[in-house]
C-alpha cells in the first residue's frame, strides 16, 4: 500500500511539472529561456495575445539608502495550431523567463486560456 501511494505522488509531480519547460519550437528553430524578446519576435511573430504590466519596487543601495526601479513583465500566449497545447512566453524586462503550456478545455468551440 505504502509502494502505491508513493507511485501516486510522484505520477502527480510529474504531470504538475509538465506543463512547465525551458524550450519551444518555433518554425524549426528551438527557442530556450534567456533569450530577447525581439528574438522571439522574429522567429515566433506576432502572438495571439498580450499582457504587459509595470511594477515599481524600492532597492537598497550599499550606502544605506534606497532607490525606485521599475520592471516590465509581458505574457505572449502562441495558438500552437490544432492538437498542440498554447504557449504561454512570460519575459521580465525583454527577456524569456518562462514558457508554459496551457490545457485547453474546448466549451462548444470556444477557448479557454
Amino acid at each position: 500500500m505504502k509502494h502505491l501511494l508513493l507511485l501516486a505522488c510522484l505520477a502527480l509531480s510529474y504531470t504538475s511539472a509538465a506543463n512547465a519547460a525551458s524550450t519551444l519550437r518555433c518554425n524549426g528553430r528551438i527557442i530556450k529561456v534567456g533569450v530577447p524578446a525581439a528574438y522571439v519576435l522574429s522567429e515566433c511573430g506576432e502572438p495571439e495575445n498580450q499582457v504587459f504590466q509595470e511594477s515599481v519596487g524600492r532597492a537598497a543601495t550599499l550606502n544605506g539608502t534606497s532607490r525606485l526601479f521599475v520592471s516590465l513583465s509581458e505574457q505572449w500566449v502562441y495558438d500552437r495550431g490544432w492538437g498542440r497545447f498554447p504557449a504561454v512566453l512570460i519575459f521580465l524586462d525583454g527577456t524569456l523567463r518562462r514558457i508554459d503550456f496551457i490545457p485547453v478545455r474546448s466549451d462548444k468551440g470556444t477557448r479557454a486560456y
